[in-house]
Formats: structure tokens, sequence, C-alpha cells
């Protein structure tokens, strides 16, 4: 694989960090299984999250290679800190993609700069690779939506400020009635379930979030209604 200067550099910075940041602490933040909020804060300050979400919206603007080169020396550090890069720029290209400029401006900036942590909430007790199965609903109101269902094995539950949530929109259509709602963790009718104990890769955050009758506003939307399937589609790829 070629590596550009600007490759190079953002390797030697990286593996700098994990080398002489992350390593010392990894033994301890998996025996304790805690999440490690200091390292995850460093991350925003070095401008490691938001890797490819284009500068314009307060990403660092690189190519894939740059990512994987990011996630490949994280991952030498401690796998569990790669796990919260990926999040991030998952969560980060969502928003960038197809987010409007509202939403864009209330998350974008917390996510990439580590004030926000946040959640993709897709698997539920009976969906989890069929994601079509899944049960979790939002169904409009006067004010928007209101939110109801249960995930399960979603990385990062126990801390996350703002969930990703996708929920089925149109009971009837299958895949194709699934949209992708942007959840504030403080609204009433959110509920985390117990945290999961995993055998590895223990400090990333594993657990339940539960949405009861929580009441959404119509921009809670991500991109048009029934889009959610395509967007998680292109994600897993």
């Amino acid at each position: 694989m070629y590596l550009t200067e600007t490759h190079q550099q953002i390797r030697e910075m990286t593996r700098k960090f994990a080398d002489e940041v992350i390593r010392p602490q990894a033994e301890e933040l998996d025996r304790e299984e805690r999440f490690a909020a200091e390292i995850y804060q460093q991350m925003g300050e070095l401008g490691l999250f938001g890797i490819t979400v284009p500068e314009e919206y307060g990403g660092v603007g690189l190519d894939a290679v740059a990512y994987a080169v990011v996630m490949e020396e994280l991952s030498r550090g401690y796998a569990s800190i790669a796990d919260q890069c990926g999040l991030v720029e998952l969560l980060g290209t969502l928003l960038s993609k197809y987010g409007n400029d509202p939403q864009r401006a209330q998350w974008l900036p917390g996510l990439l700069n580590a004030s926000l942590k946040g959640a993709y909430c897709i698997t539920e007790a009976g969906a989890g690779s069929d994601v079509s199965g899944i049960k979790t609903t939002a169904t409009r109101s006067e004010e928007g939506w209101v939110l109801n269902g249960s995930k399960l094995w979603i990385h990062n539950a126990p801390v996350a400020d703002v969930a990703f949530v996708l929920a089925r929109t149109d009971k009837e259509a299958g895949h194709r009635g699934m949209s992708i709602f942007i959840v504030d963790c403080s609204r009433d009718g959110v509920t985390r379930g117990a945290k999961e104990h995993k055998m590895g890769q223990r400090s990333s955050q594993v657990g339940e979030l539960h949405f009861s009758q929580v009441k959404l506003p119509a921009d809670a939307l991500l991109g048009p209604e029934n889009r959610g399937f395509p967007y998680y589609d292109e994600r897993a790829e």
C-alpha cells in the first residue's frame, strides 16, 4: 500500500500516541472494564476523530487510507481504543453525508472534539445479522415522532450522550420501511440496561438501550423517511 507523506505523518503521530499513552494503560483498562475517558478526550484534541469527515464539517478531510493507518496504529495500542475511533468515524460520516445543517451543527462538533459520546443502535433480541427483523418503532405524532423499543449489544450504551437508532417507520414495507433517528440520551423514556461483561476489548462499553414512549422532534429523523436501511447497508460495507 502506497503511503503519502501525509499518511506517514499521521502514522507517526498515532503510533507515538499509542505507544506512550494507550499501551501503558491498556491492561488496567481491560481488567477494570473501564471506559477510557481521558484517552478519549485526548484523541479528540489530537484530531483522531473524523479522519474522513470533510473539513467543512469540522473533520480532518483525509482519505480512507489515512483512516486505515490510524485504526491500525490505535489497534496496536489497544483494540478497544480503535473501536471508539471507528464509531465516531461511522457517526460522523452518517451526519456529514445525510444530515442537514442544523443536525450537523448540533452533533458533529461534540462528536469530533470528544465532548460527546455516541452509540449506533441496530441490533435487537431477534435482529442481529438479520436487520430486517427489528421491532423498534417510530410513529408520527403532532410534535414529530414517538420511539419505542430496545437495542442490545450496543457499543457505548452505558456512556452514550447521543444514539443513532434504526427504527421501523413502515410496518408493511420490510427493510424498505426503516429510518434512522438521532436521539439525545437524556430524553425522558431513554434508559440503560446492564453492561455486558466480555471476554476481550473490555474497555469498550457494551450494553442495552431502551426507549419507552420517547418523544422526538421532527428533525430527529436523519435524511428522508424510510432510508435507514440503505444508510445502514452502505456503512456496513
